[in-house]
Protein backbone atom coordinates (compact mmCIF):
# COMPACT_ATOMS: atom_id res chain seq x y z
CA UNK A 1 0.00 0.00 0.00
CA UNK A 2 1.32 3.41 -0.89
CA UNK A 3 2.19 5.40 2.19
CA UNK A 4 -0.54 7.83 3.07
CA UNK A 5 0.70 11.32 3.75
CA UNK A 6 -1.21 14.27 5.17
CA UNK A 7 -1.17 17.35 3.02
CA UNK A 8 -1.48 20.28 5.33
CA UNK A 9 -3.83 22.98 4.18
CA UNK A 10 -2.64 26.54 4.01
CA UNK A 11 -3.19 28.85 6.91
CA UNK A 12 -6.70 30.12 7.13
CA UNK A 13 -7.05 33.59 5.69
CA UNK A 14 -10.14 35.65 6.47
CA UNK A 15 -11.96 37.53 3.74
CA UNK A 16 -9.46 39.73 1.91
CA UNK A 17 -9.93 43.44 1.30
CA UNK A 18 -9.27 43.39 -2.41
CA UNK A 19 -9.68 46.71 -4.11
CA UNK A 20 -9.24 48.71 -0.90
CA UNK A 21 -7.37 51.46 -2.83
CA UNK A 22 -4.53 51.45 -5.32
CA UNK A 23 -2.27 51.18 -2.28
CA UNK A 24 -3.94 47.95 -1.18
CA UNK A 25 -3.49 46.55 -4.66
CA UNK A 26 0.21 47.36 -4.55
CA UNK A 27 0.45 45.60 -1.21
CA UNK A 28 -1.15 42.47 -2.61
CA UNK A 29 -3.84 42.23 0.08
CA UNK A 30 -6.06 40.64 -2.52
CA UNK A 31 -3.53 37.83 -2.74
CA UNK A 32 -2.24 35.45 -0.14
CA UNK A 33 -0.65 36.53 3.09
CA UNK A 34 2.72 35.17 2.02
CA UNK A 35 5.43 37.75 1.50
CA UNK A 36 7.87 38.00 -1.38
CA UNK A 37 11.09 39.67 -2.29
CA UNK A 38 11.37 43.39 -2.74
CA UNK A 39 11.56 44.21 -6.45
CA UNK A 40 15.08 44.56 -7.85
CA UNK A 41 16.55 48.04 -8.00
CA UNK A 42 14.84 50.17 -10.64
CA UNK A 43 16.68 53.35 -11.57
CA UNK A 44 13.54 54.92 -13.02
CA UNK A 45 11.58 54.18 -9.84
CA UNK A 46 14.40 55.55 -7.69
CA UNK A 47 14.37 58.70 -9.78
CA UNK A 48 10.61 59.06 -9.38
CA UNK A 49 10.95 58.64 -5.60
CA UNK A 50 13.66 61.31 -5.44
CA UNK A 51 11.55 63.70 -7.51
CA UNK A 52 8.48 63.05 -5.35
CA UNK A 53 10.53 63.64 -2.21
CA UNK A 54 11.73 66.97 -3.55
CA UNK A 55 8.11 67.99 -4.21
CA UNK A 56 7.24 67.10 -0.60
CA UNK A 57 10.15 69.21 0.66
CA UNK A 58 9.01 72.18 -1.41
CA UNK A 59 5.35 71.85 -0.40
CA UNK A 60 5.03 69.92 2.90
CA UNK A 61 1.34 70.81 3.15
CA UNK A 62 0.51 69.41 -0.29
CA UNK A 63 -1.49 66.23 0.48
CA UNK A 64 -1.38 65.11 -3.14
CA UNK A 65 2.43 65.27 -3.20
CA UNK A 66 2.60 63.30 0.05
CA UNK A 67 0.25 60.61 -1.24
CA UNK A 68 2.20 60.24 -4.48
CA UNK A 69 5.43 59.91 -2.52
CA UNK A 70 3.92 57.24 -0.24
CA UNK A 71 2.56 55.28 -3.21
CA UNK A 72 6.00 55.20 -4.84
CA UNK A 73 7.59 54.03 -1.59
CA UNK A 74 5.08 51.18 -1.40
CA UNK A 75 5.88 50.22 -4.98
CA UNK A 76 9.55 50.06 -3.99
CA UNK A 77 8.73 47.87 -0.98
CA UNK A 78 9.61 50.54 1.60
CA UNK A 79 6.50 50.24 3.79
CA UNK A 80 8.05 51.93 6.82
CA UNK A 81 8.93 54.96 4.70
CA UNK A 82 5.40 55.03 3.28
CA UNK A 83 3.96 54.93 6.81
CA UNK A 84 6.13 57.87 7.84
CA UNK A 85 5.05 59.84 4.77
CA UNK A 86 1.35 59.22 5.41
CA UNK A 87 1.56 59.90 9.14
CA UNK A 88 2.95 63.36 8.37
CA UNK A 89 -0.33 64.08 6.58
CA UNK A 90 -2.25 63.34 9.79
CA UNK A 91 -0.68 66.45 11.32
CA UNK A 92 -3.30 68.33 9.31
CA UNK A 93 -6.63 68.18 11.23
CA UNK A 94 -8.44 68.23 7.87
CA UNK A 95 -6.56 65.23 6.47
CA UNK A 96 -8.98 63.09 4.42
CA UNK A 97 -10.11 59.78 5.99
CA UNK A 98 -8.51 57.88 3.11
CA UNK A 99 -5.11 58.59 4.69
CA UNK A 100 -6.07 56.61 7.80
CA UNK A 101 -7.43 53.77 5.66
CA UNK A 102 -4.20 53.63 3.66
CA UNK A 103 -2.18 53.63 6.88
CA UNK A 104 -4.38 50.86 8.28
CA UNK A 105 -3.65 48.74 5.20
CA UNK A 106 0.09 49.24 5.65
CA UNK A 107 0.01 48.38 9.35
CA UNK A 108 -2.12 45.32 8.51
CA UNK A 109 0.48 44.22 6.02
CA UNK A 110 3.23 44.53 8.63
CA UNK A 111 1.21 42.57 11.19
CA UNK A 112 0.44 45.54 13.48
CA UNK A 113 -3.24 44.67 13.78
CA UNK A 114 -3.96 46.77 16.88
CA UNK A 115 -2.70 49.93 15.15
CA UNK A 116 -4.61 49.00 12.00
CA UNK A 117 -7.84 48.54 13.96
CA UNK A 118 -7.45 51.91 15.70
CA UNK A 119 -6.93 53.74 12.41
CA UNK A 120 -9.88 52.01 10.74
CA UNK A 121 -12.24 52.92 13.58
CA UNK A 122 -11.20 56.57 13.35
CA UNK A 123 -11.66 56.53 9.57
CA UNK A 124 -15.14 54.99 9.84
CA UNK A 125 -16.17 57.73 12.28
CA UNK A 126 -15.40 60.34 9.61
CA UNK A 127 -18.55 61.25 7.67
CA UNK A 128 -16.45 62.20 4.63
CA UNK A 129 -15.60 58.55 3.94
CA UNK A 130 -17.34 57.43 0.74
CA UNK A 131 -19.85 54.58 0.86
CA UNK A 132 -17.75 52.24 -1.29
CA UNK A 133 -14.57 52.80 0.70
CA UNK A 134 -16.54 52.61 3.95
CA UNK A 135 -17.73 49.11 3.06
CA UNK A 136 -14.20 47.96 2.20
CA UNK A 137 -12.78 49.51 5.37
CA UNK A 138 -15.49 47.80 7.40
CA UNK A 139 -14.55 44.44 5.86
CA UNK A 140 -10.91 44.97 6.81
CA UNK A 141 -11.94 46.06 10.31
CA UNK A 142 -13.75 42.76 10.87
CA UNK A 143 -10.57 40.97 9.81
CA UNK A 144 -8.22 42.86 12.14
CA UNK A 145 -10.72 42.72 15.02
CA UNK A 146 -10.71 38.94 14.66
CA UNK A 147 -6.90 38.86 14.64
CA UNK A 148 -6.79 40.99 17.79
CA UNK A 149 -8.93 38.56 19.81
CA UNK A 150 -7.20 36.69 22.63
CA UNK A 151 -8.78 33.39 21.57
CA UNK A 152 -9.24 32.76 17.85
CA UNK A 153 -10.97 29.85 16.17
CA UNK A 154 -10.84 29.30 12.43
CA UNK A 155 -11.04 26.41 10.05
CA UNK A 156 -12.02 24.79 6.80
CA UNK A 157 -14.48 22.02 5.95
CA UNK A 158 -14.54 20.23 2.60
CA UNK A 159 -16.76 17.64 0.94
CA UNK A 160 -15.71 16.37 -2.46
CA UNK A 161 -15.86 13.67 -5.10
CA UNK A 162 -12.66 12.41 -6.72
CA UNK A 163 -12.03 10.13 -9.68
CA UNK A 164 -8.67 8.37 -10.20
CA UNK A 165 -7.28 6.17 -12.93
CA UNK A 166 -5.01 4.14 -10.62
CA UNK A 167 -5.66 4.93 -6.93
CA UNK A 168 -3.78 1.86 -5.63
CA UNK A 169 -0.59 2.72 -7.57
CA UNK A 170 -0.57 -0.64 -9.35
CA UNK A 171 2.21 -1.50 -11.78
CA UNK A 172 1.54 -0.22 -15.29
CA UNK A 173 3.53 -2.90 -17.13
CA UNK A 174 2.62 -6.46 -18.04
CA UNK A 175 5.61 -8.06 -16.27
CA UNK A 176 6.75 -7.79 -12.65
CA UNK A 177 9.41 -9.42 -10.53
CA UNK A 178 8.54 -12.27 -8.19
CA UNK A 179 11.48 -13.61 -6.15
CA UNK A 180 13.85 -12.26 -8.81
CA UNK A 181 12.01 -13.72 -11.82
CA UNK A 182 9.92 -11.76 -14.31
CA UNK A 183 6.38 -13.10 -14.39
CA UNK A 184 3.14 -11.86 -16.01
CA UNK A 185 1.15 -9.47 -13.85
CA UNK A 186 -2.18 -11.09 -12.89
CA UNK A 187 -5.22 -9.29 -14.26
CA UNK A 188 -6.64 -8.62 -10.80
CA UNK A 189 -3.55 -6.55 -9.91
CA UNK A 190 -3.52 -4.37 -13.02
CA UNK A 191 -4.51 -0.67 -12.77
CA UNK A 192 -8.22 -0.01 -12.28
CA UNK A 193 -9.97 3.32 -12.09
CA UNK A 194 -12.11 4.21 -9.09
CA UNK A 195 -13.88 7.12 -7.46
CA UNK A 196 -14.13 8.16 -3.84
CA UNK A 197 -16.10 10.47 -1.63
CA UNK A 198 -13.96 12.40 0.81
CA UNK A 199 -14.59 14.77 3.68
CA UNK A 200 -12.00 16.92 5.39
CA UNK A 201 -12.09 19.17 8.44
CA UNK A 202 -9.35 21.49 9.69
CA UNK A 203 -9.74 23.43 12.93
CA UNK A 204 -7.13 25.96 14.06
CA UNK A 205 -7.00 27.69 17.43
CA UNK A 206 -4.76 30.50 18.60
CA UNK A 207 -4.59 31.74 22.18
CA UNK A 208 -2.67 34.96 22.72
CA UNK A 209 -0.61 34.84 25.93
CA UNK A 210 -0.33 38.63 26.01
CA UNK A 211 3.48 38.69 26.22
CA UNK A 212 5.88 41.17 24.66
CA UNK A 213 7.30 38.49 22.37
CA UNK A 214 3.88 37.83 20.79
CA UNK A 215 3.69 34.34 22.29
CA UNK A 216 0.54 32.38 21.49
CA UNK A 217 -0.50 28.76 21.87
CA UNK A 218 -1.26 27.58 18.33
CA UNK A 219 -3.05 24.26 17.85
CA UNK A 220 -4.35 22.49 14.77
CA UNK A 221 -6.57 19.48 14.11
CA UNK A 222 -6.90 17.89 10.67
CA UNK A 223 -9.33 15.02 10.08
CA UNK A 224 -10.06 13.32 6.77
CA UNK A 225 -12.18 10.38 5.63
CA UNK A 226 -11.96 8.75 2.17
CA UNK A 227 -14.50 6.18 1.02
CA UNK A 228 -13.95 4.38 -2.31
CA UNK A 229 -16.94 3.23 -4.33
CA UNK A 230 -15.42 -0.24 -4.93
CA UNK A 231 -14.37 -0.81 -1.33
CA UNK A 232 -16.84 -1.50 1.45
CA UNK A 233 -17.04 -3.26 4.77
CA UNK A 234 -14.49 -3.80 7.53
CA UNK A 235 -13.33 -7.27 6.53
CA UNK A 236 -9.53 -7.41 6.16
CA UNK A 237 -7.84 -9.62 3.58
CA UNK A 238 -4.27 -10.92 3.51
CA UNK A 239 -3.93 -9.72 -0.08
CA UNK A 240 -5.87 -6.50 -0.48
CA UNK A 241 -6.93 -5.96 -4.09
CA UNK A 242 -9.31 -3.03 -3.83
CA UNK A 243 -8.34 0.43 -2.53
CA UNK A 244 -8.46 1.05 1.20
CA UNK A 245 -11.09 3.26 2.78
CA UNK A 246 -9.03 5.64 4.90
CA UNK A 247 -9.41 7.84 7.96
CA UNK A 248 -6.70 10.28 9.00
CA UNK A 249 -6.37 12.40 12.15
CA UNK A 250 -3.43 14.71 12.79
CA UNK A 251 -3.05 17.01 15.82
CA UNK A 252 -0.30 19.51 16.63
CA UNK A 253 0.02 22.05 19.44
CA UNK A 254 2.82 24.41 20.42
CA UNK A 255 3.78 27.94 21.39
CA UNK A 256 4.56 30.39 18.58
CA UNK A 257 6.71 33.36 19.59
CA UNK A 258 9.39 35.83 18.55
CA UNK A 259 12.64 34.86 20.34
CA UNK A 260 14.06 38.39 19.92
CA UNK A 261 11.25 40.94 19.37
CA UNK A 262 13.70 43.86 19.26
CA UNK A 263 16.84 42.30 17.81
CA UNK A 264 15.19 40.05 15.20
CA UNK A 265 11.46 40.88 14.94
CA UNK A 266 11.31 39.11 11.58
CA UNK A 267 11.89 35.68 13.15
CA UNK A 268 9.05 33.56 14.54
CA UNK A 269 9.46 30.09 16.07
CA UNK A 270 6.95 27.39 17.00
CA UNK A 271 8.11 24.23 18.78
CA UNK A 272 5.25 21.74 18.90
CA UNK A 273 4.04 18.27 19.81
CA UNK A 274 2.34 16.10 17.19
CA UNK A 275 0.22 12.97 16.99
CA UNK A 276 -1.38 11.22 14.02
CA UNK A 277 -3.40 8.09 13.37
CA UNK A 278 -4.32 6.46 10.08
CA UNK A 279 -7.07 3.88 9.80
CA UNK A 280 -7.75 1.54 6.86
CA UNK A 281 -11.00 -0.36 6.36
CA UNK A 282 -12.18 0.76 9.78
CA UNK A 283 -9.15 -0.63 11.63
CA UNK A 284 -6.03 1.08 12.93
CA UNK A 285 -3.22 1.01 10.36
CA UNK A 286 -0.52 3.14 11.97
CA UNK A 287 0.11 5.77 14.60
CA UNK A 288 2.90 8.24 15.06
CA UNK A 289 3.89 10.84 17.61
CA UNK A 290 6.75 13.25 18.05
CA UNK A 291 8.01 16.80 18.18
CA UNK A 292 8.78 19.50 15.66
CA UNK A 293 10.00 23.04 15.17
CA UNK A 294 8.65 25.57 12.68
CA UNK A 295 10.45 28.81 11.83
CA UNK A 296 9.34 31.78 9.73
CA UNK A 297 11.75 34.54 8.79
CA UNK A 298 10.54 37.59 6.91
CA UNK A 299 13.51 38.70 4.84
CA UNK A 300 11.69 41.91 3.94
CA UNK A 301 8.14 43.12 3.46
CA UNK A 302 7.56 40.78 0.53
CA UNK A 303 9.72 37.75 1.21
CA UNK A 304 8.97 34.88 3.56
CA UNK A 305 11.35 32.04 4.32
CA UNK A 306 9.83 29.09 6.18
CA UNK A 307 11.63 26.05 7.54
CA UNK A 308 10.74 23.13 9.74
CA UNK A 309 12.12 20.01 11.36
CA UNK A 310 10.00 17.12 12.60
CA UNK A 311 10.80 13.91 14.43
CA UNK A 312 8.10 11.26 14.80
CA UNK A 313 8.06 7.61 15.77
CA UNK A 314 5.91 5.32 13.62
CA UNK A 315 4.09 2.28 15.01
CA UNK A 316 2.25 -0.07 12.63
CA UNK A 317 -0.70 -2.13 13.83
CA UNK A 318 -0.66 -5.93 13.79
CA UNK A 319 -3.06 -6.84 10.97
CA UNK A 320 -3.55 -9.75 8.62
CA UNK A 321 -2.69 -7.49 5.68
CA UNK A 322 0.39 -5.87 7.29
CA UNK A 323 3.27 -8.32 7.40
CA UNK A 324 6.20 -7.62 9.74
CA UNK A 325 4.26 -4.81 11.42
CA UNK A 326 6.73 -4.64 14.30
CA UNK A 327 9.63 -4.27 11.85
CA UNK A 328 8.08 -1.48 9.74
CA UNK A 329 7.96 1.20 12.40
CA UNK A 330 10.73 3.36 13.74
CA UNK A 331 12.00 6.94 13.86
CA UNK A 332 11.11 9.30 11.05
CA UNK A 333 12.94 12.61 10.56
CA UNK A 334 12.04 15.30 8.05
CA UNK A 335 13.45 18.69 7.18
CA UNK A 336 11.76 21.22 4.91
CA UNK A 337 12.42 24.73 3.62
CA UNK A 338 10.13 26.98 1.58
CA UNK A 339 10.77 30.38 0.01
CA UNK A 340 7.74 32.39 -1.13
CA UNK A 341 7.82 35.45 -3.32
CA UNK A 342 5.00 37.80 -4.20
CA UNK A 343 5.81 38.57 -7.83
CA UNK A 344 2.93 41.03 -8.18
CA UNK A 345 -0.46 41.90 -6.67
CA UNK A 346 -2.18 38.59 -5.96
CA UNK A 347 0.69 36.54 -7.45
CA UNK A 348 2.80 34.22 -5.31
CA UNK A 349 5.64 31.98 -6.45
CA UNK A 350 7.04 29.48 -3.95
CA UNK A 351 9.67 26.78 -3.98
CA UNK A 352 9.92 24.00 -1.41
CA UNK A 353 12.48 21.32 -0.57
CA UNK A 354 11.71 18.39 1.76
CA UNK A 355 14.26 15.85 3.01
CA UNK A 356 13.03 12.78 4.85
CA UNK A 357 14.60 9.73 6.46
CA UNK A 358 12.64 6.77 7.81
CA UNK A 359 14.45 4.07 9.77
CA UNK A 360 12.83 0.69 10.36
CA UNK A 361 14.05 -2.49 12.03
CA UNK A 362 13.96 -4.20 8.64
CA UNK A 363 16.14 -2.51 5.96
CA UNK A 364 13.66 -2.95 3.12
CA UNK A 365 11.27 -0.60 4.95
CA UNK A 366 13.94 2.04 5.65
CA UNK A 367 14.16 4.77 3.04
CA UNK A 368 15.43 8.24 2.24
CA UNK A 369 13.54 10.74 0.11
CA UNK A 370 14.23 14.16 -1.39
CA UNK A 371 11.38 16.28 -2.73
CA UNK A 372 11.32 19.56 -4.63
CA UNK A 373 8.17 21.45 -5.54
CA UNK A 374 7.40 24.72 -7.32
CA UNK A 375 3.99 26.38 -6.94
CA UNK A 376 2.51 29.46 -8.59
CA UNK A 377 -0.72 30.99 -7.29
CA UNK A 378 -2.76 33.79 -8.86
CA UNK A 379 -5.66 35.60 -7.20
CA UNK A 380 -7.78 37.84 -9.41
CA UNK A 381 -11.17 39.52 -9.57
CA UNK A 382 -14.06 37.33 -10.64
CA UNK A 383 -15.00 37.84 -14.30
CA UNK A 384 -18.63 37.31 -13.26
CA UNK A 385 -20.14 40.20 -11.37
CA UNK A 386 -22.68 37.84 -9.76
CA UNK A 387 -20.03 35.84 -7.87
CA UNK A 388 -18.50 37.29 -4.66
CA UNK A 389 -14.83 37.44 -3.84
CA UNK A 390 -11.76 36.62 -5.91
CA UNK A 391 -10.89 33.58 -7.98
CA UNK A 392 -7.68 31.70 -7.19
CA UNK A 393 -5.78 29.53 -9.67
CA UNK A 394 -2.74 27.51 -8.61
CA UNK A 395 -0.34 25.34 -10.59
CA UNK A 396 2.42 23.14 -9.23
CA UNK A 397 5.09 20.70 -10.33
CA UNK A 398 7.42 18.57 -8.29
CA UNK A 399 9.60 15.50 -8.06
CA UNK A 400 10.37 13.07 -5.23
CA UNK A 401 13.30 10.68 -5.20
CA UNK A 402 13.16 7.64 -2.87
CA UNK A 403 15.82 5.04 -2.16
CA UNK A 404 15.45 2.00 0.11
CA UNK A 405 18.13 0.49 2.33
CA UNK A 406 17.36 -3.17 1.69
CA UNK A 407 16.08 -5.44 -1.05
CA UNK A 408 12.70 -7.14 -0.87
CA UNK A 409 13.33 -10.85 -1.43
CA UNK A 410 9.71 -11.35 -2.48
CA UNK A 411 10.34 -8.97 -5.41
CA UNK A 412 14.06 -9.23 -6.20
CA UNK A 413 16.64 -10.31 -3.61
CA UNK A 414 19.52 -8.43 -5.27
CA UNK A 415 18.02 -5.11 -6.39
CA UNK A 416 17.37 -2.24 -3.99
CA UNK A 417 14.29 -0.25 -4.87
CA UNK A 418 14.76 3.26 -6.36
CA UNK A 419 11.80 5.47 -7.31
CA UNK A 420 11.36 8.92 -8.81
CA UNK A 421 7.87 10.37 -8.59
CA UNK A 422 6.90 13.25 -10.89
CA UNK A 423 3.85 15.34 -10.08
CA UNK A 424 2.01 18.19 -11.85
CA UNK A 425 -1.30 19.74 -10.87
CA UNK A 426 -3.74 22.57 -11.35
CA UNK A 427 -6.38 23.86 -8.92
CA UNK A 428 -9.06 26.51 -9.29
CA UNK A 429 -11.19 28.01 -6.51
CA UNK A 430 -14.41 29.92 -7.24
CA UNK A 431 -16.28 31.59 -4.34
CA UNK A 432 -20.03 30.97 -4.41
CA UNK A 433 -20.89 32.83 -1.19
CA UNK A 434 -19.07 34.79 1.51
CA UNK A 435 -17.64 31.65 3.15
CA UNK A 436 -18.37 28.99 0.52
CA UNK A 437 -16.26 28.09 -2.50
CA UNK A 438 -16.07 25.49 -5.25
CA UNK A 439 -12.70 23.74 -5.65
CA UNK A 440 -11.70 22.01 -8.89
CA UNK A 441 -8.40 20.14 -9.01
CA UNK A 442 -6.54 18.08 -11.61
CA UNK A 443 -3.31 16.20 -10.82
CA UNK A 444 -1.14 13.69 -12.64
CA UNK A 445 1.50 11.54 -10.92
CA UNK A 446 4.01 9.29 -12.68
CA UNK A 447 6.50 7.06 -10.87
CA UNK A 448 9.63 5.82 -12.61
CA UNK A 449 11.32 2.92 -10.82
CA UNK A 450 14.21 0.52 -11.33
CA UNK A 451 11.80 -2.33 -10.56
CA UNK A 452 8.72 -2.73 -12.81
CA UNK A 453 6.59 -3.58 -9.77
CA UNK A 454 6.64 0.10 -8.76
CA UNK A 455 6.39 1.71 -12.21
CA UNK A 456 2.97 3.38 -12.35
CA UNK A 457 0.94 6.50 -13.09
CA UNK A 458 -2.28 8.02 -11.82
CA UNK A 459 -4.50 10.91 -12.87
CA UNK A 460 -7.03 12.34 -10.43
CA UNK A 461 -9.85 14.85 -10.81
CA UNK A 462 -11.44 16.40 -7.73
CA UNK A 463 -14.52 18.54 -7.34
CA UNK A 464 -15.32 19.81 -3.85
CA UNK A 465 -17.34 22.33 -1.90
CA UNK A 466 -15.43 24.14 0.85
CA UNK A 467 -16.58 26.23 3.80
CA UNK A 468 -14.33 28.56 5.81
CA UNK A 469 -15.21 29.60 9.33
Amino acid sequence: MRECQLRRTSNFRPTSSAGLLLLASLLGLSGTSLQAQTPPPDSSLDRQIDEAFQRVLKAPADASAGSSYATLLVKAGNYEGAIAALERQLLDPQAPPTVRVELAVLYYRLGSYAMSESLLRLALEDTRLTADLRQQADNLLRDVAFRNQTSQWSGLAMLGLRSQTNPSARASGDLVYSAGTLVPLPEQFKPKSDSDLQAMLRVDHRYDLGLQNGAAVVSSLVAQAINFSSSSGRQLQATQVKPYDLTVVDVTTGVRFKPSPLGAPELTLRPYLGFAQIGAQGHNYLRNHGVGLEADYRLNERTLLSAGYEHRHYDYAQRIDVTDAALRGGPDNSLRARLSRETGPGQVLSGEVVLRNHKADKPLYSNNSQEVRLTYSLRYSSPWAATPGDWVTSAWAGATRRSYDGADAAVHPQILRRDTEWRVGLAHTVPVASAWALLLQLEHVRTNANLPNYQNSNTSVLGALTYRF
